[in-house]
């Protein structure tokens, strides 16, 4: 797995995902995933925003942090979803 946790995107985000998973606590790299899901909704990477959003979801349940989920929610609303057929 790559060093940002397999998400792609600007290297001073991976950078900076890095950092907050060696250096930070769970709730500010559930912070830092969303701003970087964000980021990469806004370039069109919408599978790698997808996965930084699970897992800043994933985070914000185990903390039970609503605001958090509330975030997570907003950006994922944000992000275009493509119809199976």
């Amino acid at each position: 797995m790559p060093a940002d946790g397999g998400l792609v995107g600007d290297p001073a985000f991976a950078a900076a995902i890095v950092g907050l998973r060696q250096h930070s606590t769970p709730y500010h790299l559930a912070h830092g995933l969303l701003d970087h899901a964000a980021h990469l909704t806004a370039r069109g990477n919408d599978q790698a925003a997808a996965a930084a959003i699970g897992e800043a979801a994933g985070i914000a349940r185990q903390l039970r942090c609503q605001p958090l989920l509330d975030r997570a929610d907003t950006i994922q609303a944000a992000t275009p979803r493509t119809a199976a057929f």
